[in-house]
């Protein structure tokens, strides 16, 4: 199949690594990729891909930049001949089907939005755009379903990774002697939503020194603010910022645990990229969060929000090495049950296969 992948921007999140992941193993099964999207930082690793990068401004937000965009996608359906037209997002999806019609497919991947207020005009703008829409989450098509979004054209299907790589050997500074040996990795974007803050509060509320320390790798705009905290509150023996990290996967290999206290989440790529390393997550229960973690067998769920509970449940397991270990061992044959690339690829090729043979462009 010829395919024409959409995404936003190489920016380093969740959907955009998912989309990544979805372009090497397609290429990987002998299709013809190319893969679209505004640069970014991840536009190294898209090119390893081995899909054909094109720089196309899918980022768009203005009216002026999303015609710009429509402009400029036409010119690569033209050059590029895709068979059908998969996006990453809302706004470009209505925008490919306002500059192309309806002569090819078009299938849209829904992770989550920034605002719960943009949920009525994007279930709009997908109903009037797409042909089909898949959800990372089922957390995602029920709210999509609440503002009328067709369930005929709604499927779930929880994107799968490849094999973690080898741990990393860590530099002597995170080797601190006087660190606790339970170590959490806590990798996330620094924006505000991920539950930094209230990680960093509940650790300053204790009364005695943590049992565990906590890596965090990541940036965003909250990051400087939130070390300035994090110096202010005393806790440099227990926290390591690592600062943005291209090695994730091999980072899991090399701690405990994962921690993820977000506020708002869809299906985070983070936990079942600890999951595929063996790994347990303690997370707070929201968005699609409860769809991967089930508490006392891969991991461990707490209330949104809760900073104090978050240190608690975090000290329990971290005192409790052998369970944690169990839980990971759990959490990898789930892994290895739903969550691996073949998986995902599987369930892809065979919707884009439905879709193409299915397309009636009048």
């Amino acid at each position: 199949m010829r395919l024409l992948l959409v995404t936003p921007q190489m920016y380093p999140g969740g959907a955009e690594r998912d989309m990544l992941n979805l372009a090497a193993g397609l290429v990987s099964r002998g299709h013809d990729v190319c893969l679209a999207a505004a640069p970014g930082p991840l536009s190294p690793e898209a090119a390893r891909t081995g899909a054909r990068i094109v720089d196309c401004p899918a980022h768009a937000r203005t009216p002026i930049g999303l015609a710009r965009f429509g402009r400029r996608l036409t010119r690569l359906v033209l050059d590029f001949d895709p068979e059908l037209v998969h996006s990453q997002a809302v706004l470009p999806a209505w925008a490919i089907r306002r500059a192309l019609g309806r002569r090819l497919p078009l299938l849209a991947t829904i992770h989550n939005l920034q605002r719960r207020s943009s949920y009525p005009l994007a279930a709009v703008l997908l109903r009037a755009s797409i042909d089909r829409a898949v959800f990372a989450s089922a957390y995602e098509r029920r709210l999509f379903s609440y503002w009328g979004f067709p369930q005929s054209r709604a499927r779930v299907i929880h994107s799968g990774l490849p094999e973690p790589p080898e741990p990393v050997q860590f530099s002597p500074d995170l080797e601190t002697e006087n660190m606790a040996p339970f170590t959490y990795l806590f990798a996330a974007r620094i924006d505000g939503r991920k539950g930094h803050r209230g990680l960093l509060r509940g650790l300053a509320a204790l009364t005695t020194p943590p049992d565990f320390r906590v890596l965090i790798a990541g940036d965003g705009p909250r990051r400087r603010s939130l070390e300035r905290l994090s110096r202010r509150l005393g806790l440099g023996e227990h926290l390591r910022w690592l600062g943005f990290r291209r090695d994730v996967p091999a980072l899991l290999r090399s701690v405990d645990a994962l921690v993820l206290p977000s506020l708002r989440e869809s299906l985070p790529l983070s936990i079942r990229e600890a999951f595929a390393a063996g790994l347990p997550a303690v997370a707070a229960a929201v968005g699609g969060v409860p769809e991967l973690i089930t508490p006392g067998v891969n991991g461990l769920l707490i209330e949104r929000g809760d900073s104090a509970e978050l240190v608690r449940v975090m000290r329990w397991l971290a005192r409790r090495p052998a369970t944690a270990r169990e839980m990971g061992k759990r959490a990898r044959r789930l892994f290895e049950e739903r969550w691996t690339r073949d998986r995902y690829l599987d369930d892809m090729e065979r919707l884009y296969g439905e879709m193409i043979t299915r397309h009636d462009p009048a």
